[in-house]
This record gives C-alpha cells, structure tokens and sequence, in this order.
C-alpha cells in the first residue's frame, strides 16, 4: 500500500502541474482565473477556476491545463450568462484512491 509520504508528494505533483483553466464559448477556448489549488482535509486536490466573460455568452465547457500545455482534465457544461458582470465558479476535485488487485 502506498504510504501516506507517497500520497502527499502525489497530490503536490498535481497541485505543480496545473498551469491554467479554459473555458470554451462557441469554438473558442479562453483563459480562467485559477483562484486556488489546494489540497483539502479529506485528501482530495481541489482546483477552482473563476471564469468571467464580461458578456452574455454560453460556456459549455472547462478543462485544466497543465505545464506541458496538455489537457489534463475535462467537462462538458451548458451555463448561459446573462450579464456581463456575472462570474462563474468550476471545480474540479482529484482524489487519489488505492486499491488491491488479486
């Protein structure tokens, strides 16, 4: 089983690794504000983007980038923003589990 050491250096490594959050409008993907990394009380790795338009759009959809420029995790939403002054917030929550294979 994997040491509690091991689980540690495992979730500071994602915590390093994501470089930036996106948000997709139409066919274009933009920019969002990573506004905390942080590793919760549980275990789990929390990512939060906060993604703030400045107009009424569609996002449909958020992913996390890492420092290699890949995709390191996806989802597919549908929120409509109405007012350009509307911001929305995107988790995303990683939790290194561990189990047997006999």
């Amino acid at each position: 089983m994997l040491s509690n050491e091991a689980l540690r250096d495992f979730r500071n490594f994602i915590k390093r690794q994501i470089y930036k959050g996106q948000y997709r409008v139409g066919s274009t993907w933009y920019d969002a504000n990573l506004v905390e990394i942080a590793i919760m009380n549980d275990g789990t790795v929390r990512v939060k983007c906060e993604i703030a338009h400045g107009a009424a759009c569609t996002i449909t959809g958020v992913r996390l980038i890492s420092q290699l420029n890949e995709v390191w995790a996806s989802k597919t939403i549908n929120v409509v923003i109405e007012r350009a002054t509307t911001n929305l917030m995107q988790w995303f929550d990683f939790n290194i589990t561990e189990s047997e294979v006999s």
